[in-house]
């Protein structure tokens, strides 16, 4: 006779726990392990200071790191020598940082992906006015831009990443990119975010495999600022 009452008490229990399990996930941060990955202890403490202390920056990782590997392995495996393959070149979301979730325009953000610019077109040290190039080695090269309109400049870096399997050269014709735009922190330092944007590009070179081991330093040459 109590079959039916301890039938219908555990289908309750089990929707419970499914609302529950739902809940949690709408409810669970975002992912935070890309950020403190590409930061490092260093990047982290930095950013604390510049945002007002511990927790006052929210961090997320829109894609991730597979995802950006992912994507850099599908573009690299599909280069081929005589260019007859029509390939994208689309890039992850892989760090977003802001203390105010309601205004995006204020962050601090790492994009990686294979960059569009062939066989390293630009290896010497220039500075046009726009833009400026920071040959760092054989392996790395990195650029920042003139501010725009709103204050925000773009640093990005390039580095030599070879994927097993691919065609000879393809470490050169499609490197890996990421750029670090920052809007949030204040920070005026070339220096700084150009550091913070190395050790973000030796993680993802961990990560993606590279097969021709570039080396990329903890600190941009002694010139930048």
């Amino acid at each position: 006779m109590r079959r039916p009452f301890v039938l219908a008490a555990s289908i309750s229990l089990l929707l419970g726990a499914s609302a529950c399990t739902e809940r949690t996930k709408e409810s669970a941060a975002p992912d935070q392990s890309a950020c403190e990955e590409l930061l490092g202890h260093a990047g982290l403490k930095w950013l604390e200071s510049r945002t007002g202390g511990p927790g006052k920056a929210h961090t997320k990782s829109t894609d991730g790191l597979d995802k950006a590997r992912s994507l850099f392995y599908t573009t690299a495996e599909k280069w081929d020598t005589d260019g007859t393959t029509a390939i994208s070149f689309p890039s992850a979301d892989v760090c977003e940082a802001r203390v105010d979730t309601a205004n995006p325009e204020r962050q601090l953000s790492f994009r990686y992906g294979p960059s569009t610019l062939f066989d390293f077109p630009f290896r010497k040290a220039s500075s046009t006015g726009e833009r400026t190039t920071v040959p760092v080695n054989s392996d790395v090269v990195m650029t920042y831009n003139r501010p725009n309109h709103e204050g925000a400049v773009s640093y990005r870096i390039f580095v030599t990443c070879k994927i097993p399997g691919t065609s000879a050269g393809q470490e050169n014709e499609i490197p890996l990119t990421g750029e670090l735009t920052d809007t949030l922190t204040g920070e005026t330092s070339t220096r700084v975010h150009l550091t913070r944007l190395l050790h973000s590009a030796r993680v993802m070179a961990k990560t993606f495999g590279c097969q021709n081991n570039p080396v990329v330093p903890a600190e941009p040459p002694a010139s930048v600022t």
